[in-house]
């Protein structure tokens, strides 16, 4: 798929599902849609924010495709085997238009789909502090942070944080798969 067209398809589910809050009634089913617009989020904006940061920087993308998380590697092994039925998004890089970005932008490109993705749960979680009872707020936060912890823990090992940080100590890019 072209990878403009498909960030543009993401962006535009993620901006539905949100508009969905505003048709959500109160209470138990607005609690478990925070909660599904945290995880539906963290999803939908890690390609977008690769592609946008990407961009910015000089960057083209071949191509926007489905594929498997590279951190079902470093989790423990009985998540992994889930890990590896979700289908993910990936972007490719087109390799020559990495040899004219610099180590640290490429670095930010990397890491821009990890910091996005950590950003709208904690985004969300704070919206839902603001007008939600204490027990839906608190479940979100809890969301939140689980995912922050999940990758302070293992993409530094494994996925985004990793790539940054490989692009950081080379010479040259990784390939991408966000």
């Amino acid at each position: 798929m072209r990878p403009a067209f498909g960030v543009l398809a993401e962006a535009c589910a993620l901006a539905c599902f949100l508009f969905l809050s505003t048709v959500v009634p109160r209470g138990v089913p607005f609690g478990i849609y925070v909660v599904a617009a945290e995880l539906v989020a963290t999803y939908l904006i890690h390609c977008p924010a690769h592609y946008l940061v990407g961009f910015a920087v000089g960057l083209r993308f071949r191509k926007l495709s489905l594929g498997k998380t590279t951190l079902a590697k470093v989790i423990p092994a009985r998540f992994s085997t889930i890990a590896n039925l979700i289908p993910i998004l990936t972007l490719s890089t087109d390799k020559g238009s990495r040899a004219g970005v610099s180590k640290g932008r490429l670095a930010a490109m990397y890491a821009s789909g990890t910091i996005a993705s950590a950003s709208s749960a904690v985004v969300i979680a704070a919206v839902a502090t603001q007008s939600e009872p204490l027990a839906y707020s608190a479940l979100a936060w809890a969301v939140a942070l689980f995912y922050l912890m999940f990758d302070i823990v293992f993409s530094p090992k494994s996925g985004d944080l990793s790539r940054a940080r490989a692009v950081l100590a080379s010479n040259k890019g990784t390939s991408m798969a966000s």
